[in-house]
């Protein structure tokens, strides 16, 4: 029976949670994508991700499987997307990642879940993301879940764009 759980991530998981970004560096680079590397996400990054208690894991069997950061922090470059729903607070979505070792097992889909219920709990109205133009299977994913594209942003020292996502949680009037 296997024992899956997702919260907050511990201080003292910093060790797990870089093991699985390093596999996922591994996976991405085999798979010819350059969207995480050795500098980026570092343990600085994750650790100030868990120390503002922003950086969720999916357990599974007593292992991080999967990671998600949940902030009110876009980057700037948000301010040049046209948003669907500009009322309300936004909940921005980072740093999903899946160990290569059980992807395809449904778990980046119940993070996103995890965040939505989070995101409509704590009275966001909308889910906003980017994710890498070369990443083909979150390209795939965010839209069959009802995620809208609204553009694309260049990130300095980025070759290519990231397209830019948006999940509207609260209709006005309703």
């Amino acid at each position: 029976m296997s024992n899956n759980e997702i919260r907050k991530a511990l201080a003292e998981e910093t060790g797990e949670i870089m093991e699985l970004i390093a596999k996922c560096v591994q996976a991405m680079q085999a798979g010819g994508s350059d969207q995480w590397d050795d500098s980026y996400p570092n343990r600085e990054v994750i650790g100030q991700d868990i120390e503002r208690g922003t950086l969720y894991a999916y357990i599974d069997n007593e292992a991080i499987a999967g990671i998600i950061v949940l902030d009110e922090h876009p980057s700037e470059l948000y301010q040049s997307i046209q948003w669907s729903q500009e009322q309300g607070r936004h909940l921005i979505m980072h740093r999903l990642a899946v160990h290569p070792e059980v992807q395809g097992k449904g778990i980046a889909r119940k993070l996103i879940a995890f965040s939505e219920e989070h995101a409509r709990r704590e009275g966001y109205s909308s889910i906003r993301l980017d994710t890498y133009s070369k990443n083909t299977r979150a390209l795939a994913l965010y839209p069959s879940l009802g995620y809208e594209r609204r553009g694309e942003v260049f990130f300095p020292h980025r070759a290519v764009s990231f397209p830019v996502f948006e999940k509207v949680l609260i209709v006005e009037g309703a």
